[in-house]
């Protein structure tokens, strides 16, 4: 089949500012080369669609756009909120998904599915999205009909962001600016090769936690707080306590290290990324020992600073090392961690 329409979505690394989009913080992520692509061809023989996947090597025949609780409902989703927003049916067409982006180690693959299908299929019917629409389609796509719950930063530096410049993010009102990378460093991200133990309870818990640590400081927003007084403490419990913390607290690094990236002061910008991943640890809760030792030996072999990449719980860390120190990191890390793969 000749794709007659195609569209691509880019992933992202956190540098960081990880739970902040779904709190009214500032992130940091940088858009990475790694993608999914969506070719749209049409299937005549077919009397709603197909999708085609070359990371799951099958092919589905649905028959009904409903949710399927499965990856295909990425596009399923997106083919329903499409034909609400333009008025139109879908039908008699194929979806080919093929990706070099690895699905669910924290690099907002949720997101890449989900713009790049929805830019195929606004080629196709030659709908002139603006880039915030797609933005607010795609989240709305995968808070309401998938049910991922995050907030909007994946779909912004998707859309948004680019490969040499991280893309600094107020997610309360939506301003951006991109920053110059550092030159002669790279953000290597190292897979930890271990299944994500993310669920969505999981997730849920610590999004509720966020909520009922705001009601109680009369918030609406915890990163409304610039610090934790003597009377939030007393009337906070002990988990509200830690997730209050982390947030607040990395809303703040978060600004220091965009301070810091303008500066071009790699290592106290690598300070705070090791910063970042300990507090997602001890008090965010949603790291691993995979990724604790990591981050460990990434710094012990000359890294400038390490931290855990998307929500945790398993998947990546991204480590700041200077260029011509790449190479002797990742021999180091094998011998350590025969494990990871770099990406």
């Amino acid at each position: 089949m000749k794709a007659i329409s195609v569209g691509e979505g880019y992933g992202r690394v956190n540098l960081i500012g990880e739970h902040l989009d779904y709190n009214g913080g500032c992130v940091l992520p940088l858009q990475i080369k790694n993608s999914i692509i969506c070719e749209l061809s049409e299937t005549p023989e077919i009397e709603c669609i197909s999708i085609i996947s070359d990371k799951y090597q099958k092919t589905l025949s649905i028959e009904k756009l409903e949710k399927r609780d499965d990856w295909a409902d990425f596009v399923i989703g997106s083919c329903l909120f499409f034909e609400k927003k333009y008025s139109i049916s879908i039908k008699k067409l194929s979806f080919n998904i093929r990706s070099n982006l690895p699905l669910g180690i924290g690099l907002s693959s949720s997101a890449a599915i989900t713009v790049s299908t929805l830019k195929a299929l606004g080629s196709y019917y030659k709908k002139d999205m603006s880039d915030n629409e797609l933005i607010n389609l795609a989240y709305d796509i995968e808070n309401n009909f998938v049910g991922v719950g995050g907030g909007i930063m994946d779909q912004f530096v998707s859309v948004l962001g680019n490969h040499n410049q991280a893309l600094y993010l107020n997610t309360l009102n939506k301003s951006y600016e991109l920053i110059n990378i550092f030159e002669d460093y790279n953000f290597l991200i190292i897979d930890s090769n271990t299944q994500r133990i993310l669920s969505s309870s999981e997730f849920n818990q610590k999004k509720e936690l966020c909520l009922s640590a705001s009601k109680k400081m009369n918030l609406n927003n915890l990163c409304e707080k610039e610090i934790i007084s003597k009377e939030d403490i007393e009337i906070l419990s002990d988990e509200e306590f830690k997730v209050c913390k982390h947030v607040v607290e990395e809303n703040v690094r978060v600004k220091k290290a965009v301070q810091f990236l303008k500066d071009d002061n790699p290592n106290e910008f690598g300070k705070l990324m090791t910063e970042s991943h300990l507090s997602l640890s001890k008090y965010y809760g949603v790291s691993t020992d995979e990724l604790n030792k990591l981050v460990s030996l990434s710094n012990s072999f000359g890294a400038l600073g390490s931290k855990l990449t998307g929500a945790g719980f398993g998947g990546a860390v991204v480590t700041l090392v200077k260029n011509d120190k790449v190479e002797e990191l990742k021999k180091m890390i094998l011998e350590n961690y025969n494990k990871a793969k770099f990406i």
